[in-house]
C-alpha cells in the first residue's frame, strides 16, 4: 500500500488491509451513475423514474458524508437523483443508496448566480439549474457538474467530511444557499461567524419516535462579501433557528472565480463535527482529498481483481462491488463517540466503529456474506454494533433488548418484515467475522426469537411471534413466516457453532414450519387463518399475505431445505419445469407470475436449479440476468438496490458462486464471467478463479477442478477456500452433464427431528 493510502486509512480509523494484493486500478471501471435510471427506459418520470435509487455523488467506503446532487424529482426518487431529470435542485450532504423511502438529504447547498433578495423559504425551484450529462463526471469519491448557468460544482469526501470547489462564471453575483433541513424536516438552526457556517437539523426516519439530530460545520477559504440568514420569509443577520432557516452567502469572484468549502458532520454534537473536520480534512488541497478518496476505494475494490471480460462486464462488476461497500455507514465520530439507542452518548474502542443503516431484510441474503468474507474485521464491528444497540435498548425500555429490524442512525425504523439480523450475524460468524461479543449476540437473537413482546426501540422484534410459536405460522402472513423460518435456521447454525446443541435443535426444527403453509392442491405456500383454514381469496399472484411479492415468487424461498421443497413439488423434473416457466420473464414486478430479480425474495431462486440436478439451467438463467438486467448503463440495476442488496448479488453471480443458505458458509456453483479472478483475503490467502474459455456466450461448465483435482459437486464449503484455493472452470457455449450426477446436488439441511 502506498504511503498516502496508509496514512488515510489510519486517519479514518479503518483496519489495515493485510492481504498482499498488488496495486490495481479498480476505480476506473466504476460508474456511480449506474442505478440512477429506471430499468425500463420508457419510465422517465414519476415514482419509478430511478429504479436503483442510487446516487452519483462523492462518498468514501461506509462514509457518513455522501455529498451528492438532488434533482427536482426528489419527491419521487429516494436516492435524490433521477438520471432523466435535467434540473438540479441542490447538493446535500447525506444520502441513502438504493432505498425507496425518503430519507436523509440533510443540509442542501446550492451555488447561484442570480441575486437573492427574498428568503428562499421552502421553495428552492427558482434557484434550480439545468445541466447536461455531457458536462457531468461521477467517479468514486468525486463528482463534477457544469450547470447551464456556468457554475462548476466539484465534490469530494472523506469518511465524515466533504469538500466542495465552486467555480463561478464572470458575473455580478456569486452566491451560495445553505438550508438547515432534510427531506423529512425543515426544523433546524444556522449560525454565521467569520468564514464559518454551523448548524443542525432535527431529522427523522419517520415520526417523532424515530427522530434524531445531525450537526454540520462549513468552513470557507475566503471571507464572505456578505452573509445573512433567513427564517421563514424573513432575512436576518447571523443566527436563525426554527422551521425553514438557512444562510445566504455571497463572494467577490471578480479576480478569483473559485470558492472552496470544507464540511464536517456529526450525529453527536457540533463540537464533534468540528473535530471530524479538523482530523480528516485540515487543509485546502481539494485534489489531494479527491486522490485519497480514490485510493481508499481502490483499497476496498482491489480485494477482488479480474482479468478478461469486456469493459462493460468490468464496469458492471466493479460498480456493483462499489455499491456493496457504501452501507452500512459509520455512526461514530473520530473520537469514538456516537448516539446509542438509549439516547445516551457512547464511545467505541479505538480502531473499532459503530455502524448504522443496517437494513436486515435487504442485507442478509447476499451483502452480509460478501463483505464478511472480504472484510471480516469491518463486519465484526457491524455485528457488535447490533449487539450494542440491543444492550442499550434493554437498559432503556422495559421489554427491550431485541435486535433492530431496520436500523438507521440510532433508531429502529422497523421497516419490512422478519428478523434478518439473526441471519446477518450467523452468516458473518460462519464466514469468519468473529471478533465481537458472540454470546451476547446469541442472547439477543434468542430473546427476540422466543420471547413474544420483545422490542427494539419500542417496536416488536417478531410480530406475530406468539402465534408462530404455538401454531407454527403467523396467521395470514406467508412472507413473515418464511422469514422467521430462514432466521431460525440461521440461528440454529449459530447456536451450534457456539456450543449450544439444545438451542440449535430447537431452532432447526422450528425452521421447518414452512411445511405448515405448503398447500398440496396448488403446490404453493398459502396463507392460513388462526383456525388452520386456508385463505379462500388465493391465486398464484395473490398479494394478501405476501410482502413485495406473490405466491409464485415466494415459494422458492425455502433456501435451507430446497431438497424438501422439491420433493413436495413432485421431484426434480417438475421443479425444473416450474423454474423454466418462472424465468420466462426476469423482472415482472411485485405482482408478477414470473421472476422479479429486482427484489430480494427472488435473489436465491436462479440457483434452485442446482438443487434439482439441472446446473446448466442456473448457468443460463444467471447469464441472462447479467446481460439483460445488470448492464453498464444508468438503467443497470433492475430494482431498488437497497443498500447494496442487488449489487452484491451481481458480484457473486459474476464470480460463479452464491451463498444460498443463510447461516451456512458455502456456495452453490454457477459459472464465472472473467478469465481470471483473484480474491485477496484479510488473512493473506488468495482465492484464484480461472474461467477457461470465458466469454459472453460461454456460460456452461464442462468441468471444475479444485486445487487441480476434479470437483463434481455443486456445493463448495467455505472451508475449502478460506485458506486459499484455485478453482479452474472449463467453460463452453453448450450445456454439459457436469454437476448433474446423483451425488452432485448441494446438501439439503433437513430438520433434526427430536
Amino acid at each position: 500500500m502506498k504511503m498516502h493510502q496508509l496514512t488515510l486509512a489510519l486517519c479514518l480509523g479503518f483496519p489495515f488491509f493485510a492481504a498482499a494484493a498488488p496495486d490495481y486500478n479498480a476505480t476506473q471501471y466504476v460508474n456511480p451513475l449506474i442505478g440512477t435510471a429506471p430499468a425500463d427506459p420508457a419510465l422517465r418520470s414519476g415514482p419509478k423514474a430511478a429504479a436503483g435509487n442510487t446516487y452519483p455523488g462523492a462518498v468514501c467506503p461506509h462514509g457518513m458524508v455522501a455529498w451528492s446532487p438532488d434533482t427536482t424529482q426528489i419527491a419521487r426518487n429516494a436516492g435524490g437523483y433521477a438520471y432523466y431529470d435535467p434540473t438540479i435542485l441542490d447538493f446535500s450532504l447525506t444520502h441513502f443508496s438504493g432505498r425507496a423511502v425518503m430519507y436523509l438529504m440533510d443540509f442542501p447547498f446550492m451555488p447561484v448566480v442570480q441575486p437573492v433578495t427574498t428568503a428562499p423559504d421552502d421553495d428552492w425551484t427558482p434557484f434550480a439549474a439545468t445541466y447536461s450529462h455531457a458536462n457531468e463526471v461521477a467517479v468514486p469519491g468525486y463528482y463534477r457538474v457544469k450547470l447551464d448557468n456556468g457554475i462548476v460544482t466539484e465534490l469530494t469526501a472523506t469518511a465524515r467530511t466533504g469538500m466542495a470547489r465552486f467555480t463561478f462564471p464572470a458575473s455580478s453575483f456569486s452566491g451560495l444557499l445553505i438550508h438547515a433541513s432534510s427531506i423529512n424536516s425543515d426544523s433546524g438552526s444556522i449560525s454565521i461567524k467569520g468564514n464559518e457556517v454551523t448548524g443542525s437539523c432535527n431529522d427523522t426516519i419517520g415520526g417523532k419516535q424515530r427522530a434524531f439530530k445531525i450537526y454540520f460545520i462549513a468552513e470557507f477559504d475566503r471571507p464572505f462579501q456578505s452573509a445573512k440568514t433567513w427564517l421563514g420569509n424573513a432575512i436576518g443577520d447571523h443566527n436563525s433557528s426554527g422551521n425553514n432557516c438557512g444562510a445566504i452567502l455571497t463572494f467577490d469572484t471578480a479576480t478569483n472565480p473559485v470558492v472552496q468549502a470544507r464540511v464536517g458532520i456529526s450525529f453527536v454534537s457540533l463540537k464533534n463535527a468540528r473535530k471530524n473536520l479538523k482530523r480528516e480534512n485540515p487543509g485546502w488541497d481539494f485534489d489531494a482529498v479527491r486522490h485519497a478518496a480514490d485510493a481508499l476505494w481502490n483499497r476496498e475494490l482491489g480485494r477482488i481483481q479480474v482479468e478478461g471480460g469486456t469493459i462493460s462486464e468490468k464496469q458492471s462488476f466493479y460498480t456493483s462491488l462499489y455499491h456493496s461497500y457504501i452501507h452500512p455507514t459509520l455512526l461514530d465520530d473520530v473520537n469514538g463517540q456516537y448516539p446509542g439507542m438509549d439516547g445516551k452518548i457512547h464511545r467505541v474502542r479505538s480502531r473499532h466503529h459503530q455502524y448504522q443503516n443496517i437494513t436486515a431484510w435487504d442485507q442478509y441474503r447476499s451483502l452480509a456474506p460478501l463483505i464478511s468474507l472480504l472484510s471480516p474485521d469491518e463486519v465484526s464491528d457491524i455485528a457488535q454494533s447490533l449487539v450494542n444497540y440491543a444492550q442499550q435498548d434493554a437498559a432503556a425500555r422495559p421489554n427491550g433488548g431485541g435486535l433492530p429490524r431496520w436500523e438507521q442512525v440510532n433508531r429502529n425504523s422497523a421497516g419490512m418484515v422478519g428478523d434478518g439480523d439473526d441471519a446477518i450475524i450467523a452468516s458473518a460468524f460462519a464466514f469468519g467475522a468473529n471478533h465481537f461479543k458472540t454470546e451476547r449476540a446469541l442472547a439477543a437473537m434468542d430473546k427476540g426469537a422466543s420471547q413474544p413482546g420483545t422490542t427494539s426501540d419500542g417496536f416488536e422484534v417478531r410480530r406475530g411471534l406468539k402465534d408462530y410459536l404455538t401454531l407454527g405460522y403467523v396467521p395470514g402472513a406467508v412472507s413473515v413466516t418464511l422469514e422467521y423460518c430462514n432466521d431460525d435456521f440461521a440461528l440454529a447454525q449459530y447456536a451450534k457453532a457456539l456450543g449450544d446443541p439444545q438451542k440449535s435443535i430447537e431452532y432447526q426444527n422450528r425452521a421447518q414450519n414452512w411445511e405448515k403453509l405448503f398447500d398440496d392442491s396448488t403446490g404453493l405456500l398459502r396463507p392460513r387463518d388462526a383456525d388452520g383454514a386456508w385463505f379462500d381469496d388465493f391465486s398464484p399472484t395473490a398479494k394478501k399475505g405476501f410482502v413485495e411479492g406473490t405466491p409464485v415468487q415466494y415459494v422458492w424461498m425455502v433456501n435451507f431445505n430446497l431438497g424438501g421443497l422439491i420433493e413436495k413439488m413432485g421431484g426434480n423434473e417438475k421443479a425444473v419445469a416450474r423454474l423454466d416457466k418462472f424465468f420466462t420473464n426476469l423482472n415482472s414486478g411485485f405482482g408478477g407470475a414470473t421472476a422479479y430479480m429486482g427484489n430480494e425474495p427472488c435473489e436465491e431462486t436462479p440457483w434452485v436449479y442446482d438443487f434439482a440436478g439441472a446446473p446448466a439451467h442456473t448457468q443460463k438463467v444467471v447469464r441472462r440476468i447479467q446481460s439483460e438486467l445488470f448492464v453498464a448503463e444508468p438503467r443497470g440495476i433492475p430494482g431498488n438496490d437497497d443498500a447494496g442488496a442487488l449489487s452484491s448479488w451481481n458480484v457473486f453471480s459474476q464470480l460463479g458462486l452464491y451463498p444460498e443458505i443463510p447461516g451456512i458458509a458455502g456456495f452453490v456453483i454457477g459459472s464465472p464471467v472473467f478469465a481470471k479472478t483473484a480474491i485477496y483475503l484479510e488473512n493473506g490467502a488468495t482465492i484464484q478463479i480461472n474461467g477457461h474459455n470465458a466469454g459472453p456466450d460461454n456460460c456452461y461448465v464442462q468441468s471444475l477442478k479444485l486445487n487441480g483435482q476434479d470437483y463434481p459437486r455443486l456445493w463448495l464449503p467455505w472451508s475449502a477456500l478460506s485458506h486459499g484455493a484455485t478453482l479452474d472452470f472449463d467453460l463452453s457455449g453448450k450445456p454439459s452433464a457436469w454437476g448433474s450426477g446423483p451425488d452432485a446436488a448441494p446438501p439439503s439441511y433437513d430438520a433434526v427431528k427430536q
